[in-house]
């Protein structure tokens, strides 16, 4: 069994089932209420029994319905997500075993009189951040509203977070080792770690299916017999329709252009902006003494340039550009800026006494810029005032937006009432492209694949949605309006491609006949290359393979050649199916080195570890597996079957995997 659950996992479905299954026990902390009353931890909603689990049972109803959410949850983030696909990973019955350990470890557990109370699930629920308010406390409504949005009852809660808390109290003391708290001993682990060093060479072959002779032209019988044993690959996948409006920040600063009154009292309040004004650049160089000012201002204007006299004591000039006066002033006085802004080009003032000391000032450059009148400043004033209403009205129409969503009113309703221009995709899959197009846009339409992901993410019930679409405020109003159910194209239109892939299909076929007869000639002693040769096909030649066993557990994707290299007996050869019908690898492992870890104490220590949690686990998986024979548990295997089967056929998708 774990074994299996570790492949699984490996899955890219796998993996978001294991999350999202966690996700649905921290949901369930969050989710119950804390006034009402704990129900029962039995299943019992009615249906064909699947699993009796001691006195305990779970019925079809409930396997559905838990699946069916857990799939739900699962389109949210993976809209692409298929029901076949979801169920064929694991969706059905992974969940189906985690209940039965569940209900088996909740009557081990009542067996013993160990039960989980209220007010422990309370606690639980108030240290759930998602539904805290404001002030830190639990928040009643976000209950209710992630409780409606998961279609979940509070039974239902009590009864996922009453097991999950057992199951804690059950095996959390019995497997520390699950923690890796527990390393194991070292001469343990090094015959282990002394496999990651174990280091093959072997030599690979790759026969092309394109060398592969054709055949015959594929009749029409051929091809519709392939057609309907195929019909997924001809399926046009599921496509949604969404209708959308955009609210931009762009058009509505268009229809919010200000009037000439508004723009005149704009320019009032702002005279002193527009009015003209004058700025200088100013040099100047502040002395302690008035002794020692006099004798600098003495140079400066005998034309010693200021800076130089500056540094003959030991100052600097400080530079100050684009100087008004009343900013000059904040830095010295306005007696000081009365002089120095009464001065001429160039003219060099002091010692002028300043708070901080005797000022020398010479005045490097005046720049007179002259005001604005009314009809000068009117574009800046318009592009600003209607910005600031913009701002206003994208803020008003979200709001009255809001209001109409939460009295349920249709999309087409809002936008007839606050003008908006309703568009409509074209019926696009999650990604955003219409499978159905002959010529496939070079670049994907961002807003088409964000309106997609919204439809795929929605029921054709749901309420319309707001998203933003810029930083700027603009946003779309959105809601799912049509779905398209997965559709095959006719034979007719797709008789070429049919016969195409049928072609492939056989040279794939023969390829494999070609690939195992090479296998079994190695087998028997030949060379790998005189069993290339002796096909007659036109091939590459052999190449070396080599690698050790941490490349495996290292790379993020080991190639397959070197993972079948370090399964195989040493001077054997085994096939391999390349990649998208590309071929067969024929691989021959030559020679192997065995690992030492013993001078690695680094690769030992980690091995520990690793084995310390591997270990953990394991004893979890054996604990459960003891307390289900205690309990006892009875599966009907058909009943099961036939659950799983209608999951499939009542999604409309049995023939999309």
């Amino acid at each position: 069994m774990l074994g299996i659950f570790r492949g699984f996992l490996k899955s890219r479905v796998g993996v978001i089932i294991t999350f999202v299954a966690l996700g649905v026990i921290a949901l369930a902390f969050g989710l119950s209420d804390i006034n009402g009353s704990r129900g029962a931890l039995s299943s019992s909603s009615g249906g064909d029994t699947l699993v009796t689990v001691g006195k305990q049972t779970i019925t079809a109803d409930d396997a559905k319905t838990d699946t069916q959410r857990l799939y739900d949850q699962n389109r949210q983030q993976y809209p692409q997500l298929q029901m076949a696909e979801f169920i064929a990973k694991g969706g059905f019955d992974q969940p189906l075993a985690q209940k039965i350990n569940a209900l088996a470890l909740v009557s081990f557990a009542d067996s013993l009189g160990i039960r989980v109370g209220k007010s422990l699930i309370d606690s639980e629920i108030t240290q759930i951040p998602a539904f805290r308010g404001l002030d830190g406390k639990f928040d009643k409504n976000a209950y209710l509203q992630v409780l409606q949005q998961q279609r979940l009852t509070d039974r239902d809660v009590h009864d996922q977070l009453g097991r999950d808390l057992t199951a804690r109290l059950v095996i959390g003391p019995l497997v520390p080792q699950s923690l890796g708290t527990t390393p194991v001993a070292a001469n343990f682990a090094t015959p282990y770690a002394s496999m990651l060093l174990e280091k093959r060479t072997g030599t690979i072959a790759f026969i092309s299916t394109r060398a592969i002779p054709q055949g015959a032209p594929v009749t029409d019988a051929e091809a519709k017999d392939y057609y309907a044993r195929n019909i997924a690959r001809y399926t046009v996948p599921e496509r949604r329709v969404v209708k959308y409006a955009e609210v931009t920040f762009a058009g509505t600063q268009a229809k919010s252009a200000p009037s000439d009154a508004e723009v005149a009292q704009a320019y009032t309040a702002q005279k002193d902006k527009f009015a003209p004004s004058e700025t200088r650049d100013i040099r100047q160089v502040v002395v302690a003494d008035k002794a020692g000012a006099d004798a600098l201002a003495a140079k400066v204007k005998a034309g010693t340039a200021i800076d130089a006299a500056a540094k003959a004591i030991g100052l600097d000039a400080a530079t100050l550009t684009a100087q008004t006066k009343t900013a000059y002033a904040t830095q010295t006085s306005s007696a000081v800026a009365d002089q120095v802004f009464a001065a001429a080009d160039g003219a060099i003032l002091g010692p002028i006494q300043t708070p901080l000391g005797w000022a020398v000032v010479r005045v490097d450059k005046i720049t007179h810029v002259p005001g604005k009148s009314l009809d000068q400043a009117k574009p800046e004033l318009v592009k600003t005032l209607s910005a600031q209403k913009a701002v206003v009205a994208i803020n008003d129409l979200h709001e009255k937006i809001s209001d109409l969503i939460a009295k349920n009113t249709p999309i087409e309703d809002i936008a007839r009432q606050l003008g908006l221009s309703l568009a409509t995709t074209p019926a696009v899959d999650p990604q955003g492209n219409d499978p159905t197009a002959a010529t496939p846009p070079a670049k994907p339409d961002q807003k088409l694949a964000g309106l997609a992901a919204l439809g795929f993410a929605s029921q054709p019930d749901a309420d319309p949605q707001m998203v933003p679409s810029a930083q700027d405020g603009s946003f779309i109003l959105a809601k799912l309006d049509k779905v398209i159910p997965a559709t095959p194209k006719p034979l007719a239109e797709v008789a070429e491609q049919v016969k195409k892939d049928f072609i492939i299909d056989r040279q794939v076929r023969d390829g494999r006949i070609v690939a195992q007869d090479v296998t079994d000639k190695v087998n028997k002693g030949m060379p790998l290359a005189q069993a290339l040769a002796e096909t007659k096909l036109s091939l590459d030649g052999t190449k070396p393979l080599t690698g050790n066993r941490a490349q495996l557990l290292t790379a993020q994707r080991a190639p397959q050649p070197l993972i079948l290299l370090f399964s195989m007996p040493v001077h054997t050869a085994k096939m391999l199916q390349a990649p998208y019908k590309g071929g067969w690898f024929v691989v021959v492992a030559d020679s192997f080195t065995r690992g030492d870890a013993r001078s690695q104490p680094a690769v030992i220590e980690k091995m520990r570890g690793d084995l310390a949690r591997a270990l953990g686990d394991e004893y979890s998986q054996q604990f459960v597996r003891a307390v289900r024979d205690q309990v006892g548990v009875k599966r009907n295997d058909a009943a099961i079957a036939k659950v799983r089967a209608s999951l499939v056929g009542a999604n409309g998708d049995a023939s999309g995997q």
